[in-house]
């Protein structure tokens, strides 16, 4: 019973995870590929193309707002996503084996509507007590695999779809199976093409060309790995950044106000214009944290999804399907790679009040920690006669007969 209870809830993970498409929030029906690789329902996109631009040929991914040009018949010539379709219905037959309803299958064999007692994992057929000795009797099918559905609601046994063998025909001959790439033309062909179409391609036969293909696409996820880690990185050095910044605007205002205590009239005079400048710069500087932050944690999470879609296709879908997607896994995976992460200069984070002397009584705000400035508000100071300052430039000091 504990190894059903597990297994229902892997079930129900993967569901909610990947099963689910995001505009219908039902499980996928006919789930079609975008450029992007997220993939909808073939209606919901159908639906979408309506809402946005029904005679447009491009289709604006609702999740990321990439784009996906349209060819053809539109929507409907958009790559399926057979990995998905299979796992649909793997999982919604491995459920209704675990939620007991195994009394309601029926019999597929057959027009009598019994009730099935095992799975022909050959002929993908459910079956009954009487075809099931048939199958055992007929010299053309005693080498089937045929399995009880107690062994399948175990577990132990795992319901795989035919979708996943299922070998794609070649359009311009309908009877021939889809069995060569052509690495000129980048194209899965039948054998009658690589003869009429591409005698003098460079041909390779389909499991040496997706072996090298999952070859490459290993290496650029390898390459993405490193780069969401470095991305992950940042967002955690500007997150300590910025609570530095947050301590230093604090302390510089204890400061301010410390010297106000001390009844300095000019000080005292000016206490909430310095203040109010002193904040003004604090939350330009915020600004700047927040977009970079911002703007990092999106592409962690769009580097996030395609890792995870680019390994899903790799692990289950077929050599036809991933040398069909090759292209399309190649440029998001390249994409990721050039993603830089947005950086927040270091003397951002340094903030604070100041005495000098100068040959008169002056009281700074030093921004720069000595560093080069980059034309962002870096200062602000109060001079002998109460005037406020804010410094644009590398220091500022304000006395009563200069301003350097």
């Amino acid at each position: 019973m504990a190894s059903n209870v597990t297994v229902q809830s892997v079930l129900e993970k993967i569901s909610v995870d990947h099963l689910e498409c995001s505009i219908c929030t039902n499980r996928f029906r006919q789930p079609k590929l975008l450029d992007c690789l997220h993939s909808f329902c073939l209606q919901c996109l159908q639906e979408l193309r309506q809402s946005q631009d029904p005679s447009g040929t491009k289709l604006t991914c609702p999740l990321c707002r990439c784009e996906t040009t349209l060819k053809g018949s539109g929507v409907a010539d958009l790559p399926n996503n057979f990995a998905f379709s299979a796992l649909v219905e793997e999982v919604t037959m491995q459920e209704k084996l675990l939620e007991g309803q195994g009394s309601d299958i029926k019999c597929q064999a057959c027009d009598e509507e019994n009730q099935a007692i095992s799975r022909c994992m050959d002929c993908d057929h459910f079956l009954c007590q009487e075809c099931q000795k048939a199958h055992k009797r007929m010299t053309a099918m005693k080498s089937h695999k045929i399995y009880t559905l107690a062994q399948l609601q175990s577990g132990k046994i795992v319901y795989k779809s035919k979708l996943r063998d299922e070998v794609p025909k070649c359009c311009k001959h309908p009877d021939q199976n889809l069995n060569v790439y052509c690495n000129s033309c980048e194209q899965v062909i039948c054998t009658t093409c690589s003869v009429l179409d591409h005698a003098k391609h460079s041909l390779t036969g389909l499991p040496e060309a997706a072996e090298k293909c999952k070859k490459k696409i290993t290496e650029m996820v390898q390459k993405g790995e490193s780069r969401k880690t470095e991305m992950s990185t940042t967002i955690e050095e500007t997150s300590k950044s910025r609570k530095e910044l947050d301590t230093m605007f604090a302390n510089a205002q204890k400061k301010v106000s410390k010297k106000i205590q001390l009844g300095i009239p000019k000080i005292q005079k000016e206490e909430q214009k310095l203040k109010q400048e002193m904040d003004w710069i604090y939350q330009h500087r915020v600004r700047t944290f927040e977009a970079a932050q911002a703007t990092n944690r999106k592409e962690v999470t769009q580097t996030k999804h395609k890792l995870e879609e680019v390994k899903q296709l790799m692990n289950q879908a077929s050599c036809y399907k991933i040398l069909e997607l090759q292209q399309k896994l190649l440029h998001n995976l390249s994409e990721l790679t050039r993603t830089q992460p947005q950086q927040v200069p270091e003397k951002l984070t340094f903030m604070d009040f100041e005495e000098d002397y100068y040959g008169a009584s002056v009281f700074s705000v030093d921004m720069t920690s000595n560093m080069q400035g980059d034309g962002q508000p870096t200062g602000v100071c109060c001079d002998s006669d109460g005037s406020i300052f804010v410094a644009v430039c590398r220091c500022l000091t304000a006395t009563d007969i200069e301003i350097q």
